[in-house]
């Protein structure tokens, strides 16, 4: 699999993720709750950013793919983490 499909993967793979954590959230109550949605509202926004600077980029640069794949990386393995995270925070409660 090519750099471009392991990205979009990953952008499936959190937004599931993020899914989820909405889905489990309803279970919550009270101040968890708000906290959880108010996290992952920011996880959304970064991610419907990563999906739009992605899908600009393949746009327009094509051919120059390589030179921004270090930056994509690093930014999906921020996101990631923070999904991650939140996870975990959400199954400690």
């Amino acid at each position: 699999m090519d750099t471009k499909g392991q990205v979009e993967n990953i952008l499936s793979e959190l937004g599931k993720k993020i899914d989820v954590l909405i889905s489990e959230t309803k279970e919550s109550t009270g101040e968890v709750r708000e906290e959880v949605e108010k996290k992952i509202q920011a996880l959304k926004e970064r991610k419907e950013k990563l999906d739009n600077d992605f899908d600009q980029y393949k746009d327009n640069n094509e051919g120059k793919w390589d030179d921004a794949k270090n930056h994509a990386t690093t930014a999906l393995s921020e996101l990631k983490k923070a999904v991650e995270v939140l996870f975990k925070e959400k199954k400690k409660r």
